[in-house]
């Protein structure tokens, strides 16, 4: 099973649990008048949403390239991490306004039974967090990790209204505001979450470098390869769940032009043999002691 289709089948078990959790929270803050659950829900409605983006861009960055897309598919799965990111945002701005709107106005404490509901959905999320978390990281997914946070977000808002309902519930008249606080508290989670996601999807969509420790990791094994003596420029830029890269290599400069060829070819086979995902490489071969 390629590393999209692992992204893909995590994506499609957040979709389904969450519209169970969506339409459980909502029916239970509708009738347990707990608009911090309510908020709760909206947010899982939001996350169905953003999976689905997510499996789409996925399944589109799986795409091989073609005419119109000589470099392949991939930057779906890094529109999919912005559009993850810009929505988490999103449900944090809608359940800021209403929790600040609720605060102004007094309103019905919430239900008992609502408690238990919570502590289901606060296990339920975190356990999905970890699953597509790990799976993120097996796959190198920024869009799957931004789904991971979405999970985790709702988890910790989850949270929040557990507290806010029980102050709401142990204070009784003049705490109902509690649970609409901890929804408030809630949001400022969801914000600085989506904000480290825009943060990262935008510098992939920008094309950024690559982290350090793949740079060097690229170079030690380009570096391994009989016949070259140094790497001397090195460019990376992420595309999909890979990578497109850019190596100069340095080569003894009496050996043949198809010496030199060979070289190259190995330095490509070495690469593409690891398991960092190196799908595009371009070598450049120069003479030893040559800087171009």
């Amino acid at each position: 099973m390629s590393h999209n289709q692992v992204a893909a089948r995590a994506v499609l078990w957040s979709i389904v649990l969450n519209a169970g959790l969506a339409v459980v929270k909502v029916t239970a803050g509708i009738l347990g008048h707990s608009y911090a659950l309510i908020a709760d829900g909206i947010e899982s409605v939001n996350d169905i949403f953003a999976s689905l983006m997510v499996w789409v861009g996925l399944k589109v960055a799986e795409k091989p390239p073609d005419d119109d897309h000589p470099y392949g598919h991939g930057r779906a799965e890094q529109l999919a991490g912005l559009f993850s990111a810009l929505s988490l945002l999103a449900a944090g701005g809608t359940i800021a306004w209403q929790s600040v709107h609720n605060i102004m106005h007094r309103h019905t404490s919430p239900e008992w039974f609502t408690l238990p509901i919570l502590v289901v959905v606060i296990i339920v999320k975190e356990g999905l967090s970890r699953y597509a978390m790990r799976k993120s990281d097996e796959t190198t997914s920024t869009a799957l990790k931004g789904d991971a946070w979405h999970h985790r977000a709702d988890a910790i808002t989850s949270g929040a209204a557990l507290l806010g309902i029980s102050v709401a519930l142990l204070g009784g008249d003049g705490y109902e505001m509690a649970d609409d606080v901890a929804a408030l508290v809630g949001c400022f989670i969801i914000f600085l979450n989506g904000f480290f996601m825009l943060k990262t999807a935008l510098h992939e969509n920008m094309d950024g470098a690559a982290t350090e420790e793949l740079y060097q990791e690229a170079r030690d094994i380009g570096a391994t390869v009989p016949g070259v003596k140094m790497i001397e420029k090195l460019r990376m830029k992420k595309s999909g769940l890979g990578y497109h890269m850019d190596i100069h290599v340095q080569v003894e400069g009496s050996l043949s032009v198809a010496e030199g060829h060979r070289i190259g070819h190995d330095v490509q086979d070495a690469l593409k043999a690891s398991d960092r995902r190196f799908l595009d490489i371009i070598v450049h071969v120069e003479p030893f002691g040559h800087a171009d």
